[in-house]
């Protein structure tokens, strides 16, 4: 989900619904990384989890009380109501303990306790002492974006060592991206380097991170582009403004969406009513209203999928999740299904695996449709 100004803390309390929340997560749309246990899936059997490998053999005994992905070599699961981290062995490396933890990155994981949130390192050693309100999830550029004070406390960053870098004083903030965040300070956004320094002054009604070597802005309710000197260098005229990825950027103008370059040329003219933030493999989901139906389109702004489904996916490794006649299914970049829609739900695939549910019971298939894992509950 995304989120404008503060950062998501990602609290959650034990799953109530864990295999649902496990498929959502395992298959996210980043790529699966070649790194130790990337081929491990989690599955559920006889109420327990364990994990599957790419070809749908155990290679985890069922034994957790719910299971996520790997990432940086081990992997989050909770025995009774605590979390640890296991190994692709299956062998837990950090023991249960924390009331919540997240995925490892870079080394370090964030974990919570007490409703208070801090980092651990990989031997499970805690390097900054849970004590904030609310916390980025993983550190950028060095900097994990920490609140403190309550509902209406102040944001600050700290590093890795738990060192406040720039104390909290911000009303807002979003995470370091480029050598740069975005902050508020009173009503206003402006931008600071990793010392806390103002380079961009604080003058915007709003703002989003840098990318590409640009920024969002916002003055007087219309959205423009600065460089990272500040320049203004896509006027103030759009309704709303995305991040630029592979130099272009979706805009809203009055009430149609399109895509522009880094010159604010349109790429693809206003013309749909929402469109997805960016392009993947190329194409990018597009909203017509008329039909209430999407579609895709390429970076000339050819439709080169009709827009006849109800929902759509981003296109990965080939292939998209849509939603036709209520049901999910799955379909090439030439807009043929390769899976027929007769699911409930359905997550991207993902090492060339996909989560589906039918009747609230989840499995995972192949780009044939056959199941590599049956549908459990």
């Amino acid at each position: 989900m995304h989120t404008e100004g503060f950062p998501e803390t990602f609290f959650m309390p034990y799953p109530r619904f864990a295999a649902l929340i496990l498929l959502l997560g395992c298959l996210a749309s980043t790529p699966v990384l070649a790194q130790a246990g990337s081929d491990l899936f989690p599955v559920r059997q006889g109420g327990k989890f364990g994990y599957m490998s790419t070809g749908g053999k155990v290679v985890i005994a069922p034994q957790f009380d719910f299971a996520d992905r790997f990432s940086d070599g081990v992997a989050p699961v909770i025995i009774g109501r605590k979390y640890g981290y296991i190994n692709p062995a299956g062998k837990f490396v950090i023991n249960p303990q924390f009331d919540y933890a997240w995925h490892f990155n870079g080394g370090i994981a964030m974990i919570l306790q007490e409703n208070q949130f801090g980092y651990i390192n990989k031997q499970g050693a805690i390097v900054v002492k849970p004590q904030f309100d609310s916390a980025s999830k993983e550190f950028r550029d060095g900097l994990a974006l920490v609140k403190i004070g309550g509902p209406f406390g102040k944001w600050g960053f700290i590093n890795t060592q738990g060192k406040y870098e720039i104390n909290p004083q911000y009303a807002a903030a979003l995470e370091f991206s480029s050598g740069m965040a975005a902050v508020k300070v009173d009503k206003t956004w402006g931008y600071v380097n990793k010392t806390g320094t103002f380079v961009v002054p604080a003058s915007f009604d709003n703002a989003r991170s840098f990318a590409d070597g640009f920024a969002a802005v916002q003055i007087n309710g219309k959205w423009g582009f600065i460089d990272t000197t500040g320049k203004l260098q896509i006027n103030v005229q759009f309704e709303d403004a995305r991040e630029f990825r592979d130099g272009v950027a979706a805009v809203q103008f009055k009430t149609k969406w399109g895509y522009v370059d880094k010159r604010g040329k349109y790429v693809v003219n206003p013309q749909y009513d929402a469109v997805s933030n960016h392009f993947s493999d190329g194409l990018a989901q597009v909203l017509v209203k008329d039909t209430e139906t999407w579609g895709y389109i390429d970076k000339k702004g050819n439709m080169v999928i009709a827009p006849t489904f109800q929902q759509t996916t981003s296109f990965t490794e080939g292939t998209a999740a849509v939603r036709s006649a209520g049901k999910w299914g799955f379909i090439s970049k030439t807009g043929k299904f390769l899976v027929n829609p007769i699911f409930d739900d359905a997550e991207p695939f993902s090492a060339g695996i996909a989560a589906v549910e039918v009747k609230e019971k989840w499995g995972y298939i192949d780009k044939t449709g056959k199941y590599i894992w049956a549908l459990s509950k």
